[in-house]
């Protein structure tokens, strides 16, 4: 008797979600301002904590010793940067924020993301992490992003003996242990889902050196690595009995990574001003492959190319000569040859890191959109923010993209890749929060994902994040 109760509670619950995550929402942003007045007062003892968007990072330098204070300056244009030491009175409460050494970082963050419309599959999925990142001198430098599933990892030496080159090593693996299906018009494609992933290390060689502003995250970086792994496959429950699973196989890559970090960072780790860029080119090929998918018809991915490239830039607004008015711009592009589901970009929602981390500014964000739900054999996505600091720690952006790539849409029960422009609109709060963390809400409406027949959705990005020390 008790069971269909619970059946019925549940189904309830996932039916209304949405709405009572609203509630929810209204609810904590009317506690902000005690959380605000909280935390102000608790900067003294552990100043400048940091923290950063889920499933990406917080971006990293060291303190340049300079202490700013309010008193004496424009307080109402002053913007505390990253590392820096700060004092002020902030609606009436005295801030000390101490210098924070910024070469040695250990985060966390935990949210999740909500998509209204639901995308089958997709109604809440949780984001995570832990990220380090240790960048003691010019010479040496480690950073790695831990999930559960999907890792990755980055250490360089620089040896006296070969400088200014370096010895690059690198591990990324993806090992959800279910099956994935692709979505299709907002709906899963359950007969061709698969158990799928993939284990690489890299070995190579580099070079490094730090460019303008001088922040020890401010770099231009070289690599050329060997990438040899692992992929494996398996059917899902529901997989089609037609559909033929690829078979495991060892995979080398070639990979040319350029990186360029100019950019100047708040104390949220927030972009201030400056630009970055970067470019990948991957050429991989499968030791064995053969037909896939319904009775074995696609052949191609034995040997492919990937090219990506990112530019994100930022300053203040023109005619406002202040720092708590920011415009942020990010561009970010890829396309292929022999590119298949393995292999090319996969493009989501979540967070958008725009410049906030040097390690993570590459990933291409589709606001509005699931996480994961695209996977393009070619992309451009355009993005562009208004950022304003109404107080100190508190920040709220509005922020705009427009999109062209390729995706799968249904033709006569049939999936079909076809190109499509996408466009959205958003907002965001990022500010200080209870127990020295950070708090971003997000909240975007994409007009041409497709869900339950019709376009547009939104998808809302819950994260609490800080470190650990």
């Amino acid at each position: 008797m008790l069971r269909p109760i619970l059946r019925r509670l549940s189904h309830d619950h996932l039916e209304h979600w949405p709405s009572l995550i609203f509630k929810f929402m209204k609810k904590l942003l009317l506690l902000l301002p005690l959380a605000f007045a909280f935390f102000c007062g608790a900067l003294p003892a552990h100043a400048g904590s940091n923290s950063r968007v889920p499933g990406q990072a917080v971006s990293n330098g060291i303190s340049n010793g300079a202490s700013k204070t309010a008193v004496g300056q424009n307080a109402a244009s002053y913007t505390p940067l990253a590392g820096q030491s700060y004092k002020g009175t902030i609606l009436g409460y005295k801030v000390t924020v101490r210098p924070r050494n910024r070469r040695s970082e250990t985060a966390w963050d935990i949210g999740a993301a909500l998509a209204k419309p639901v995308a089958e599959g997709s109604a809440v999925l949780p984001i995570g992490s832990i990220y380090l990142w240790r960048h003691p001198d010019d010479f040496r430098l480690f950073r790695a992003r831990l999930t559960v599933f999907d890792n990755n990892l980055f250490l360089s030496r620089s040896p006296a003996a070969i400088r200014p080159l370096e010895w690059v090593a690198t591990f990324e693996n993806y090992t959800v242990p279910f099956p994935q299906a692709q979505l299709v018009d907002g709906t899963a494609l359950k007969s061709q889902e698969l158990l799928w992933g993939y284990a690489m290390a890299g070995f190579g060689i580099g070079y490094r050196r730090q460019v303008y502003p001088g922040k020890q995250d401010n770099m231009l970086a070289l690599d050329l690595t060997a990438e040899p792994g692992y992929l494996f496959f398996g059917r899902g429950s529901r997989t089609a009995q037609d559909f033929v699973a690829p078979g495991d196989t060892f995979e080398v890559r070639g990979h040319l990574q350029f990186r360029l970090d100019e950019l100047v960072r708040n104390i949220l780790e927030l972009p201030h001003r400056g630009i970055a860029a970067g470019a990948d080119i991957i050429y991989g090929h499968r030791l064995k492959w053969s037909g896939w998918g319904i009775n074995g018809y696609e052949t191609g991915g034995r040997d492919y190319y990937l090219f990506t490239g990112y530019l994100v830039a930022a300053g203040g607004v023109p005619g406002l000569h202040s720092g708590r008015h920011r415009l942020i711009g990010a561009l970010h592009g890829g396309s292929g040859i022999g590119l298949d589901r393995f292999s090319v970009q996969r493009i989501g929602g979540g967070l958008n890191p725009m410049g906030e981390e040097y390690g993570s500014t590459w990933r291409p964000v589709l606001p509005g959109a699931v996480l994961q739900e695209f996977f393009p054999k070619r992309y451009i996505i355009a993005t562009g923010e208004y950022r304003w600091e109404p107080v100190f720690f508190m920040y709220l952006g509005l922020n705009a993209s427009a999109a062209w790539l390729d995706r799968l849409r249904m033709e006569d029960g049939w999936p079909v890749d076809k190109d499509g422009f996408f466009s959205s609109l958003g907002a965001r709060l990022t500010t200080g929060f209870l127990l020295h963390t950070r708090l971003q809400l997000a909240y975007n409406y994409n007009f041409s994902v497709i869900r339950k027949g019709r376009y547009g959705g939104g998808e809302i990005v819950v994260s609490v994040a800080g470190s650990i020390r």
